[in-house]
């Protein structure tokens, strides 16, 4: 029987990719902007989550992606 321990299975460099991914599609509500919900597990505390959000911000930032807040999305 597979337990589920509540720990994220998901990794920075995959949520990287994944994203990377859905740019190359670039089927949007608007075109090359994308909303990311940052409730996963991955970011909860008891997971390190502060470090994880830094690297996935800096991973994205690498790549050249740009951020902003929810009023400056149009």
């Amino acid at each position: 029987m597979h337990e589920d321990s509540g720990k994220p299975v998901q990794s920075v460099d995959h949520l990287v990719s994944e994203i990377d991914h859905l740019f190359g599609y670039g089927h949007f509500a608007k075109p090359g902007r994308l909303i990311l919900l940052m409730h996963d597990e991955m970011f909860q505390d008891a997971f390190d989550g502060n470090a994880k959000l830094t690297a996935l911000i800096a991973a994205l930032r690498l790549r050249h992606y740009a951020f902003g807040a929810i009023p400056g999305y149009d």
